[in-house]
């Protein structure tokens, strides 16, 4: 059984590497592409637990918009955990080619060329359009009423099987996620409050799980942290204990934590 496992994520994470939800220009017209590797890709996470303002809404899509570019590539995925219908749930996944290099255009016929230059502007409008549909659905779907929130878990899913494979030049996370855990592996809540977390205590508990991530070197930007519903935020002390585990977790993952927002980030994503 456990082989089998092994070998059913192995297919999964092959699967996502080839998977580009925008038609490649290279491909239709038979031209070879020099440089098919994207220069960045911009992670997108979206904990389905979490509720975001218009104003978050419309600061994630700013920066998404940054990465929908020739050379970029942008992932979108929402998360929360196995119930109700949610799960882990890849909704885009788009790369925009690099553009030819000036001097293989002259080894194309001029017809050829017209009809790459048309299709690459296609291509632009085509994955803004695909994108943009994908992040309004996936933002909108957000519940607090789900019973449960297996970060932790979906973080090591997420970074293991998509990002970490990922042959981009850089990587950027942007995490959705009022960033409380509430699983099997452990719970931030004490009686409908943030309890007073032991930091160490709790990253003993991950390691324990076997589910800690790797996120391969990755900028990690979190928005929404100790967000309650809409216009609701925990207090000063609460979101203390918060960033002090999540700074430690990022710290044991690989990962390089540029900004964790609480809840709105006060820099643009890079």
């Amino acid at each position: 059984m456990q082989k089998l496992f092994f070998t059913f994520t192995i297919l999964l994470s092959t699967l996502l590497l080839a998977r580009n939800d925008v038609p490649s220009c290279y491909h239709a017209l038979k031209i070879d592409n020099p440089n098919p590797t994207a220069q960045k890709e911009l992670f997108i996470l979206v904990d389905q637990t979490t509720p975001l303002d218009k104003n978050m809404m419309i600061y994630i899509y700013k920066n998404m918009m940054k990465f929908i570019k020739n050379g970029y590539a942008v992932t979108i995925a929402s998360f929360s955990a196995n119930a109700n219908g949610k799960y882990t749930d890849v909704t885009y996944a788009g790369k925009l080619e690099n553009l030819l290099p000036e001097r293989d255009k002259h080894n194309i016929p001029k017809k050829t060329l017209r009809k790459y230059q048309g299709c690459m502007n296609g291509q632009y409008k085509y994955a803004k359009k695909k994108a943009t549909k994908a992040l309004v659905r996936t933002l909108k779907s957000a519940n607090k009423k789900l019973p449960h929130s297996d970060i932790i878990k979906s973080l090591d899913d997420i970074s293991k099987h998509i990002i970490k494979p990922s042959s981009a030049g850089k990587k950027v996370v942007l995490l959705v996620s009022d960033m409380i855990e509430h699983s099997s592996i452990t719970s931030f809540y004490h009686q409908g409050r943030i309890k007073k977390i032991d930091v160490k205590s709790e990253m003993d508990k991950v390691n324990t799980s076997g589910y800690l991530a790797d996120f391969s070197g990755a900028d990690i930007y979190v928005i929404g942290t100790g967000i309650i519903g809409k216009k609701g935020y925990r207090d000063a002390k609460a979101i203390k204990r918060l960033t002090d585990f999540w700074q430690q977790y990022f710290n044991a993952t690989h990962a390089n934590l540029k900004a964790l927002g609480t809840p709105m980030l006060l820099e643009d994503i890079l």
